[in-house]
């Protein structure tokens, strides 16, 4: 049985705590009951608070869902930000490191994604939940795009850095979202090794030595359950 936040958190716990408390309640609420099934209600009994407390952090329950929002965002930074302070590590591995972000086990997960594509799914707000993490991506991408400059120079590869960037960043939606609809068919670690895969046939040289591709099942049926 899964532990509930509300089971989980101290007698006593900082503003800081608090707050991530809520929004780690939000987060299981979302993946369980989408945007317009999440209330402020639920959520304070998800996280065994008070309405008032998630009221005086939040004010509104859309506030509570964009910082929910950000939230995840930063969780994604950083672990990919963390490959790019090892000056040991060449541009292949730092754009593999960069990838590879998208599947950890803390982000790649059901309710995680669910989440994400929760918010994407909200026409109506839409275009307020993309311009709360634009920095992130245009950041990610950019830094993808650097690394791919690097090593299509190296390569001699006539793909432009910008297209290898874009076509990376597609296929790793694709792979969240595949994860997310099919989980009996696709995990992280085949959706990984399909990503390397796609990078060692852009850049031979540099990925030739990484391990090899995790077999996966057949395409999954439309409509099958996972």
């Amino acid at each position: 049985m899964t532990t509930s936040f509300a089971e989980k958190r101290p007698r006593t716990a900082s503003r800081a705590v608090r707050r991530q408390q809520l929004i780690e309640a939000t987060i299981e609420c979302i993946a369980e009951n989408g945007l317009s099934g999440t209330t402020m209600a639920e959520v304070t009994r998800r996280a065994g608070l008070s309405l008032g407390l998630v009221s005086f952090h939040f004010r509104s329950k859309e506030n509570l869902l964009q910082e929910t929002l950000v939230y995840l965002a930063e969780e994604h930074r950083s672990r990919w930000v963390e490959s790019l302070e090892d000056s040991a590590l060449d541009p292949a591995a730092k754009l593999a490191a960069v990838m590879d972000a998208h599947f950890h086990p803390s982000t790649c997960n059901h309710t995680r994604i669910a989440v994400w594509f929760a918010f994407f799914g909200e026409a109506r707000h839409r275009d307020v939940y993309r311009a709360k993490i634009a920095s992130f991506d245009n950041e990610r991408t950019d830094t993808v795009t650097r690394m791919c400059e690097a090593l299509r120079d190296r390569e001699n590869v006539s793909v432009p850095a910008e297209d290898i960037a874009s076509n990376l960043e597609s296929l790793a939606d694709g792979l969240w979202l595949s994860i997310l609809l099919y989980p009996g068919w696709l995990d992280r670690r085949q959706a990984k090794a399909q990503l390397h895969s796609y990078l060692r046939s852009v850049f031979p040289h540099a990925f030739s030595a990484w391990p090899g591709e995790i077999e996966t099942p057949a395409t999954p049926r439309i409509g099958a359950s996972a």
